[in-house]
């Protein structure tokens, strides 16, 4: 095998294995069940109705800043698997086609294999990554839709509406 067929399939590997430590890590971004998430955001041995309007406040400030830092990491995921496609294919072509055009004094019937072998190297990377990044496009819906059932429950539990929990008293606007 020709060094740039071999560069192009390791560079095919390499993106491979980003995608799947991406993938692994999604697992981290799941949520906790409603009750456990409740006590870390309220503190240990707290329930939500032992919580003054200052707490809840704090806890609920807490929970938006998970939902959208959980927000960000899942917003930036096709991007990144887009980008690795990317890289699959482009690092694929330039090198079967460096490796076609360097190789002058080869037969041609070489210089076509090594073409092939250096754009199968992208090819079935980008191929790869892409597959990769369909399942992690449906675990982060999975993930969306939990962080969704789990922030409402608490939501609920917390009392989020300010009119529930007196943070408006009637008509704070001047006429």
């Amino acid at each position: 095998m020709h060094w740039s067929a071999l560069f192009s399939w390791l560079v095919a590997a390499c993106c491979i294995a980003l995608g799947w430590r991406k993938l692994r890590r999604l697992a981290e971004l799941s949520p906790p069940d409603a009750p456990s998430l409740l006590s870390d955001l309220a503190g240990k041995n707290t329930t939500a109705d032992e919580l003054d309007d200052v707490a809840r406040r704090l806890a609920i400030a807490e929970l938006n800043q998970r939902l959208a830092d959980i927000s960000f990491e899942l917003e930036v995921l096709p991007a990144t698997y887009a980008a690795l496609v990317r890289i699959t294919l482009a690092s694929g072509s330039a090198l079967a086609l460096l490796s076609f055009l360097t190789a002058t004094s080869e037969a041609p019937l070489i210089r076509t294999a090594r073409l092939a072998a250096a754009a199968l190297g992208g090819l079935v990377g980008a191929g790869t990554v892409a597959a990769v990044g369909r399942s992690a496009k449906m675990r982060s819906r999975q993930i969306r839709e939990k962080w969704d059932g789990s922030s409402r429950e608490i939501g609920k539990a917390l009392g989020t509406s300010l009119a529930s929990s007196g943070g408006i008293r009637g008509n704070s606007f001047p006429e």
